[in-house]
C-alpha cells in the first residue's frame, strides 16, 4: 500500500502554527545564555582587572582609617593609595571599595644602579642622615642593582644613574658626602663625612652616588720637568726662549747665578691616594703645592754651598746632583710621595763666567796636546828602530830557515836512495828464491809424475798378468773379453731361429759373430752385435 505524502497546500491552516512554535523555542534556547553571557562579561569587567606585562596595578582604597601625618601611602585597613601593588596577571578588585590605576614597572639597566627615595616616614634614627629601615623617610643607603622592580611609585621615588667604573690605571677614592664634619679630612666614623681611607682598584661598583663622591686618580709614575729652552747660534752660544722657561734660578756660593734643567719621576702608589686627595685634591695641586716648591726650595738651599767653579767641575756637579736628590726623596716621603729619580741634564753657567774656565781648560790641554805629541815623536823613532830590528831579524830567521829547507830535502833524497836500493836489492833476493822454489817446484812434480806414470804401468802389467792366469793364457779368450769390456752397455741380443735349408742353418760351426752399430740410450750411435747361429730346436 503506498504512502501518500502530505501536502500543506491541502490543510492550509497548519503553516502558520508550525512557525510561530519554531520561534519560540529559538528564543527559548538562545536569548538566556546570550544574556548571561553578557552579565557575566560586564560582571568580569567590573571585578576584574587584567595587568599587562611591564605594569603594575595600583589599588586605591575608598573607606578605612585617615593616613598619620607622616605616611604617603595606605596600609591594609587605611584609606588612600594602597601600599602594596600587584604585578602582572586578572586581579579581582571590589568597584565599591576600591578603584584602580596601572602604572609601568621600574626598570634598572646592566649599566646602571637606582637610587631610592623614601617619599613617607619618620626621619632616619641614630642620627644617621640615609634611610636604612622601611619606615624611614629619606634617601635610602641600599640602591637597586640591574633588573626590574615593582615599587609604589607614590611611596618610592627610583633615580637611575650610571654604575661606577674603575678603568685600569685608576683608582677610586671614595669622599662620603653626607655627615657631619671630620676633625682631619677623613670619615674614619660612619657618621662623619670626608674622604675614606681604603680605595677602589679597577672594576665595576654599585655606590651610592647620593652618599659618595668617587674621585678617579691616575696611578703611575709621573713626570715634573724644569726645562731650559735654547737655541744654538754660529758661535755655539746658547740662548734662553723665556716664553717657556720653566728651569729653576740658582744662587751660588760666590753670588752667581746659575739656572738649572732637571726632570723629577715620581709617584704615589694606590694605598696613598687617599692622602694626597685629601690633602691636595689631584695630581695637579699636588705637582704645583709640593714638588715644585720642593724641588726648588732644596735645589736653592744645596746651591749656596757650591760656587760656579764648583759646577764646572765634574766631581763637584756629581756631589750636588747626589746630594739634590737624596733631599727630595727624603721630604717628599714624608708626604707619601715616591720620588723614582731626579736628574739634573744641565747646569746653564753665563758665557762670561764660562769664558776664563775655557781659556784655561784649552791652555791645559794644549799643553798635554803638545807633550802628546812629543811623546808620540819618542815613541814613533823607537817603532821605527824596532821595525828595522824585526826586518833583520825576519830576514836572519829567513835565511836559516831557508837552509834548513834544503838540508832537510837533501837528507830526504839520501832516504830515498836508500830506500830504493834496499828495495831493489830485496826484491832481487826474492825473485832468485822464488825462482829456486820454482825449480824444485817443477823437479818434484816431475818425479811425482814419473812415480805415477811407473806405478800405473805396474799395476796394468799386474791387471794383465791376473788376466792371463785366470783365462789361462788363452788368447781367444782374453780378446772375447777385452771386446766384451769395450762394448756398450746398451748392446742388445736378438736370436734368431730358422729352419732347414736357410741361410742360417748353414753357416758350419754356427760360432759366427755379426756386430752392427746400434742407438745408444743418448741418441748416440753405438755398436750392436747380433749373434746368429744354426740350431735345430
Amino acid at each position: 500500500m503506498a504512502r501518500s505524502r502530505m501536502n500543506t497546500d491541502d490543510f492550509p491552516s497548519l503553516e502558520p502554527v508550525n512557525r510561530f512554535r519554531w520561534q519560540r523555542w529559538l528564543m527559548i534556547g538562545l536569548v538566556p545564555p546570550l544574556l548571561f553571557l553578557v552579565v557575566l562579561f560586564l560582571t568580569w569587567n567590573t571585578f576584574f582587572h587584567y595587568v599587562p606585562p611591564g605594569k603594575m596595578l595600583i589599588l586605591i582604597a575608598k573607606t578605612g582609617s585617615d593616613l598619620p601625618p607622616d605616611q604617603v601611602v595606605a596600609d591594609k585597613g587605611q584609606k588612600g593609595i594602597q601600599r602594596e601593588v600587584y604585578g602582572e596577571g586578572w586581579h579581582f578588585v571590589m568597584p565599591i571599595y576600591n578603584s584602580w590605576e596601572l602604572a609601568d614597572v621600574k626598570t634598572i639597566e646592566p649599566t646602571q644602579i637606582g637610587i631610592v627615595t623614601a617619599l613617607g616616614g619618620i626621619p632616619p634614627r641614630d642620627g644617621r642622615v640615609l634611610a636604612e629601615q622601611d619606615d624611614e623617610q629619606g634617601i635610602r643607603r641600599q640602591v637597586l642593582t640591574p633588573g626590574t622592580y615593582r615599587m609604589n611609585p607614590y611611596a618610592y621615588r627610583i633615580e637611575p644613574v650610571p654604575v661606577t667604573e674603575i678603568k685600569p690605571g685608576f683608582v677610586g677614592v671614595l669622599s662620603r658626602k653626607l655627615g657631619k664634619e671630620s676633625a682631619n679630612r677623613f670619615a674614619d666614623k660612619p657618621e662623619e663625612k670626608g674622604i675614606l681611607r681604603d680605595v677602589l682598584h679597577p672594576g665595576i661598583y654599585y655606590i651610592n652616588t647620593a652618599e659618595y663622591d668617587v674621585i678617579h686618580a691616575e696611578v703611575g709614575i709621573y713626570q715634573s720637568t724644569y726645562h731650559y729652552p735654547t737655541e744654538v747660534n754660529k758661535k755655539d752660544v746658547a740662548i734662553p726662549n723665556v716664553q717657556k722657561d720653566t728651569s729653576i734660578g740658582l744662587d751660588t756660593s760666590d753670588g752667581n747665578k746659575i739656572r738649572m734643567d732637571c726632570t723629577i719621576e715620581w709617584e704615589v702608589l694606590p694605598q696613598d691616594q687617599p692622602q694626597l686627595v685629601a690633602e691636595y685634591r689631584n695630581r695637579k695641586t699636588l705637582e704645583q703645592n709640593l714638588m715644585n716648591q720642593q724641588v726648588a726650595k732644596i735645589s736653592r738651599a744645596r746651591a749656596n754651598n757650591y760656587s760656579v767653579q764648583d759646577f764646572i767641575d765634574g766631581d763637584r756637579r756629581e756631589v750636588f746632583q747626589n746630594d739634590f736628590a737624596k733631599e727630595l726623596e727624603r721630604v717628599c716621603r714624608e708626604k707619601n710621595v715616591m720620588v723614582r729619580s731626579a736628574f739634573i741634564r744641565n747646569l746653564v753657567i753665563p758665557p762670561d763666567l764660562l769664558k776664563p774656565k775655557r781659556e784655561l781648560q784649552i791652555a791645559i790641554e794644549t799643553r798635554l796636546t803638545n807633550k802628546e805629541r812629543e811623546l808620540t815623536a819618542d815613541s814613533d823613532a823607537t817603532v821605527e828602530k824596532e821595525k828595522q830590528e824585526m826586518q833583520l831579524a825576519e830576514a836572519k830567521f829567513k835565511a836559516e830557515t831557508d837552509a834548513k829547507v834544503v838540508q832537510i830535502k837533501r837528507e830526504t833524497e839520501n832516504v830515498k836512495s836508500a830506500t830504493q836500493f834496499k828495495i831493489e836489492k830485496m826484491t832481487a833476493d826474492y825473485t832468485a828464491r822464488i825462482a829456486e822454489k820454482e825449480s824444485q817446484q817443477k823437479l818434484v812434480l816431475g818425479e811425482a809424475e814419473a812415480e805415477v806414470t811407473r806405478l800405473k804401468k805396474t799395476a796394468d802389467s799386474s791387471i794383465f798378468k791376473l788376466k792371463m792366469d785366470l783365462f789361462q793364457n788363452d788368447g781367444n779368450a782374453y780378446l772375447k773379453y777385452a771386446m766384451a769390456e769395450q762394448l756398450n752397455k746398451d748392446l742388445k741380443l736378438r736370436m734368431f731361429h730358422a729352419g732347414p735349408g736357410t741361410f742360417w742353418t748353414n753357416l758350419g760351426e754356427k760360432n759366427m759373430n755379426l756386430m752392427m752399430q746400434m742407438p745408444a740410450a743418448n741418441g748416440k750411435v753405438a755398436a750392436e752385435g747380433k749373434t746368429a747361429q744354426d740350431k735345430d730346436k
